[in-house]
C-alpha cells in the first residue's frame, strides 16, 4: 500500500496542477483534449467532436495497482471523480464550457474535496478553475487557465501554445509554463504529438524538472486506451491508463470504419427533434448534407437506403433520389430495402442499383388526384358564418369554408400541380427500371402487384426479408460491408485540423405556419415564429466565418406582417454576403414572400410555391349564439363601431373598407416580389392571383431561379461567396445539443441542433448539382 501511495503521489506532483488529485500525463492547456479536458482546461471541452468516457488506473512495473479516476466529458462540459484510498481522499469537478464563434471558447470547472473525509489538509476544500482557448488559425492555438486559492492549495495560473507546422492533426507541438504563485513555483514543459496512422497516437513531454513522459493511444470503433508513464532522472514512477468509450467510432487501428451509410426515410422532419430523454434525431436538411458529404469521400463505398417506414413528402424524395443518382454517377452502389412501396417511395428508390421487396410486400402505383372538402353548408347547419375576402381568383385557402363546390380555377391549378408531380415520377421510375410508356400505363392500371409478378415485371430485383438485407449487398459487391448512419458519419472527426475557422455557410430552417414572435406549436401543427427566425438569421450571419446563408424554407404561408418582417431580414443580411432559398415541400403564400428577396431560390420540382394572394375576414357565430339561447346586445358610441366582432358580417362599406386594405396588402406583395425576382408588377400580378405553382412550372415563368434541393443551394451559396475550398463547412440553425442542455456554439446560438458538417462533392462546378443528366456509371 505504501508503494502504491508513493507512485500515485509522485504521478500527480509533476502534473502543472500542484492540488492533489488523479495524474494528467498530458497536461496541455491548449490542446486539452489529448487528456481530460474537464482537468486540464474546462475550455477544452468544445472542441470535442461527441461524448466519452473515461475510466482510469494506475500502474507500476507493469503491476495493476487500482483504478483511480473516472470523467464523462461533452461538448457542453463534464463531470470527473478521484480517489485515493490509502489517503481516503476523494476530488470531484464539474465543468462547463461554451463557444464563442468558431475560434474561442470558455469554461468553467468548480472541484471540491469530500467533506466526509477525516484528518486530511484537503478534506471539505472547493475551488473554481477558468479557462480559455483560442485558435485563430489551422497552425496555432494559445490556452490559459487560472485557479481560485482555498486552504492549502494556493491559486494556480497556466499558459500554454500549442503548434500544428502542417495545419493538420499529424503533429502537433505544445508548450506550457506555470506561473509562480504563493509556494507553487514557475514551471515549463513541453510537448509532442503525432498521429502516425489512423488509430495510433504517440504523445511524449519534458519539463524543467526533468519529467519525461512517454505514452500512447490506440483507437479501435467507439473504444480506445490512452497510457502514459513518467520517467524521472532515469528512473520508472509509473503508468497511468484510461479506458476511453467513445459516443461516436474513431479511426480505428484494428478495424475500419463502416464504409457504407444506411439511412432510413422514417423521419422526414425538417426541424431536429429530442423526445425526453431519448435520443436526438436530426433534420432532414442534416441527414441529406451528410449523404451528400459523401459522395466524394472515398471512404464511403455506397449507400442502403431502408424504405420500410416511408415519411418523406415528394420534394423531400426528389431530393434524397437525386443524391442516390449522385452515388451511382461516382461509380458507388446504392441499394433499397422495401416493405409496402407507393408513389413517392417507389420513386425514390428507382434510382438504387437494386430494389430488394419483403416477400409479402406490394407496389402499388396509383394515379394522382387530389381531394378537398367544402365545409360551407357543415357551417351553415352550425350557424357560423365566414365572413372571408381573398385577393386573387386562385387564391382558394378559404374556398373550403366559403364556397359549396370546387372552383374552376382551382380545377386548373390543381389539375397543373398533379401533372407535375405525374411527369417527375414516369421520368424517374422510367429512367431508373428502363421500363417503356406502355409499362408506366400498366403500372397505373393494374397496381398493385405482389409475390414473384413484382420480380418478373422488373419492378424490383428480389424478394427477402428484412433480416437478408445486407448479406444481399455483400453477395452482389463480393465483399463484406459495415453502415453507419449519417448523423454519426457527421460528426466524425475530420482528417484536417478543426483549428481556426474555415469560410462557412450557414443553413437556417424554418418551418411552420408563419406568426409573429416565437416558433412553437399551436392546434394547426408547428408555427414559425418570425422573430425567432429573424435571431436564426442574425445569429448565422454573426457567426464567425460565415460567408453565406442558405434559408430552407417549409411553410404555406400564414401572418402577412411577419413574412414581411422575415423578408426585411434577408434583405439586409444580404448587404453582408449571399442569401440563397432552399425550398422544401411548400413554400407559398407568406413562405414566398420571405424567399423573394434572395439572391437566389432553388426549388425541388415537386414543391408547391407562389400563392401570391391575400386572405382576410372573419367568422360570424352570432346565429350560432341565438340556436344555443344566447342574446348578444350592441351598445355603440361610433358609426363605425367594432367592424372585427364575431357576432355579425360585415356590412357593405365595411368590407369596402377592409378590402381596400387588402388591395393595399397585395401590392405590397405583389410589388416586393417584383423587385425582389428583377420583374414588373405586370408580370408578377399576372403568375400571381393567388395560384399556386409546381416548382417546375415555377421556374419557366421566373418565381424560381434552379430546380434542386437544400444540398444544391448550399453548393451554389458557397459559388456565389466564392468559397473556393472543396470541404466547406456547413453550421445548421435550429440546434440541439448535447445532454439536452443549452451550449452557446458558434453565432452564440442558444436553440438548436450539434454542430453538423458537410461537405458538398460538387462545391466548384460550373452549375448546380443535378441540373445536368447523370450517366449511371457500375
Amino acid at each position: 500500500m505504501a508503494g502504491s501511495l508513493l507512485i500515485a503521489m509522485a504521478l500527480f506532483s509533476w502534473s502543472m496542477d500542484p492540488a492533489p488529485g488523479p495524474s494528467v500525463p498530458f497536461w496541455w492547456t491548449a490542446y486539452p483534449e489529448a487528456g481530460n479536458t474537464v482537468l486540464v482546461n474546462p475550455a477544452g471541452s468544445s472542441w470535442l467532436t461527441g461524448s466519452r468516457l473515461r475510466v482510469g488506473a494506475i500502474f507500476s512495473d507493469s503491476t495493476f495497482e487500482h483504478f483511480d479516476r473516472f470523467t464523462l466529458e461533452d461538448k457542453s462540459g463534464g463531470v470527473a471523480g478521484w480517489w485515493e484510498n490509502d489517503q481516503s481522499l476523494r476530488r470531484f469537478t464539474t465543468s462547463g464550457a461554451f463557444q464563442l464563434g468558431s475560434s474561442f471558447s470558455a469554461g468553467l470547472g468548480y472541484t471540491w474535496y469530500d467533506p466526509t473525509v477525516k484528518d486530511h489538509p484537503q478534506t471539505g476544500e472547493k475551488f473554481f478553475t477558468l479557462g480559455i482557448n483560442w485558435r485563430p488559425d489551422d497552425h496555432i492555438g494559445l490556452g490559459a487557465t487560472a485557479r481560485t486559492s482555498t486552504g492549502d492549495i494556493d491559486e494556480c495560473y497556466v499558459a500554454g501554445v500549442a503548434l500544428r507546422p502542417h495545419g493538420d492533426q499529424l503533429v502537433t507541438l505544445t508548450g506550457d509554463y506555470r506561473f509562480e504563485s504563493g509556494i507553487i513555483d514557475s514551471r515549463w514543459s513541453a510537448g509532442v504529438e503525432v498521429r502516425a496512422i489512423d488509430g495510433l497516437t504517440f504523445r511524449g513531454s519534458y519539463g524543467q524538472n526533468e519529467m519525461l513522459t512517454a505514452g500512447i493511444q490506440l483507437d479501435w470503433g467507439k473504444a480506445s486506451i490512452a497510457a502514459g508513464s513518467d520517467i524521472h532522472d532515469g528512473s520508472y514512477l509509473g503508468t497511468t491508463t484510461e479506458l476511453i468509450l467513445n459516443e461516436h467510432p474513431q479511426p480505428s487501428i484494428i478495424q475500419p470504419l463502416p464504409d457504407f451509410l444506411s439511412y432510413s426515410t422514417q423521419n422526414g422532419n425538417e426541424l431536429p427533434s429530442r423526445s425526453f430523454l431519448g435520443p436526438r434525431i436530426p433534420s432532414f436538411t442534416a441527414q441529406m448534407a451528410a449523404i451528400a458529404r459523401g459522395t466524394d469521400d472515398p471512404g464511403i463505398k455506397g449507400l442502403l437506403v431502408d424504405f420500410s417506414d416511408y415519411s418523406l413528402s415528394g420534394a423531400q424524395a426528389e431530393e434524397l433520389r437525386a443524391i442516390m443518382v449522385s452515388y451511382r454517377s461516382s461509380g458507388k452502389p446504392v441499394y433499397a430495402y422495401m416493405e409496402y412501396t407507393g408513389n413517392s417511395s417507389y420513386y425514390t428508390a428507382t434510382a438504387a442499383r437494386a430494389i430488394c421487396m419483403h416477400k409479402a410486400g406490394q407496389v402499388s402505383i396509383s394515379g394522382f388526384s387530389g381531394y378537398t372538402f367544402f365545409l360551407r353548408e357543415f357551417l351553415d347547419n352550425l350557424g357560423v358564418y365566414p365572413d372571408l375576402m381573398h385577393i386573387g381568383a386562385f387564391k382558394s385557402a378559404s374556398d373550403m369554408l366559403t364556397e359549396y363546390e370546387i372552383s374552376d380555377a382551382q380545377i386548373e391549378a390543381t389539375t397543373a400541380l398533379l401533372e407535375t408531380f405525374k411527369s417527375e415520377l414516369v421520368r424517374g421510375v422510367s429512367e431508373g427500371r428502363g421500363l417503356e410508356p406502355a409499362q408506366m400505363s400498366v403500372l397505373f392500371s393494374q397496381s398493385p402487384f405482389a409475390g414473384e409478378s413484382m420480380v418478373r415485371m422488373g419492378l424490383v430485383d428480389t424478394l427477402l426479408y428484412r433480416d437478408q438485407f445486407e448479406e444481399f449487398v455483400e453477395e452482389e459487391l463480393g465483399y463484406s460491408v459495415e453502415t453507419m448512419s449519417p448523423s454519426i458519419y457527421a460528426a466524425l472527426p475530420e482528417e484536417s485540423s478543426n483549428w481556426g475557422f474555415e469560410p462557412k455557410v450557414a443553413v437556417v430552417v424554418a418551418d411552420g405556419n408563419i406568426t409573429g414572435g416565437e416558433s412553437g406549436t399551436s392546434l394547426l401543427g408547428r408555427t414559425m415564429g418570425s422573430e425567432t427566425v429573424v435571431a436564426m438569421l442574425e445569429q448565422a450571419a454573426a457567426t464567425e466565418g460565415v460567408k453565406a446563408i442558405v434559408l430552407r424554407i417549409n411553410s404555406g404561408g400564414g401572418e402577412a406582417m411577419a413574412s414581411d418582417d422575415m423578408y426585411h431580414a434577408v434583405e439586409n443580411i444580404r448587404e453582408e454576403m449571399p442569401v440563397v432559398v432552399s425550398m422544401g415541400s411548400v413554400a407559398a403564400s407568406g413562405g414566398y414572400y420571405m424567399a423573394c428577396g434572395a439572391d437566389a431560390i432553388f426549388a425541388d420540382k415537386m414543391t408547391v410555391t407562389g400563392s401570391i394572394g391575400i386572405i382576410s375576414g372573419k367568422f360570424v357565430f352570432g346565429d350560432l349564439l341565438e340556436r344555443i339561447g344566447i342574446n348578444v346586445e350592441k351598445i355603440e358610441i361610433e358609426p363605425s363601431g367594432n367592424p372585427g366582432n364575431p357576432y355579425e358580417p360585415y356590412t357593405e362599406e365595411e368590407h369596402e373598407r377592409y378590402f381596400t386594405a387588402m388591395r393595399e396588402g397585395y401590392n405590397l406583395f405583389v410589388s416586393t416580389v417584383a423587385k425582389g425576382r428583377g420583374m414588373t408588377f405586370d408580370e408578377i400580378d399576372s403568375i400571381g392571383q393567388g395560384r399556386v405553382w409546381s416548382g417546375a412550372d415555377a421556374i419557366e415563368i421566373g418565381l424560381v431561379d434552379y430546380n434542386g434541393g437544400v444540398v444544391d443551394a448550399i453548393a451554389y451559396a458557397a459559388r456565389l461567396a466564392d468559397i473556393d475550398n472543396t470541404d466547406p463547412e456547413v453550421v445548421i440553425y435550429p440546434r440541439l445539443t448535447g445532454f439536452g442542455t443549452i451550449n452557446l456554439l458558434p453565432g452564440l446560438s442558444v436553440i438548436g441542433e450539434v454542430k453538423e458538417i458537410a461537405e458538398h462533392p460538387f462545391l466548384n462546378s460550373e452549375r448546380p448539382l443535378y441540373l445536368a443528366p447523370v450517366t449511371i456509371v457500375e
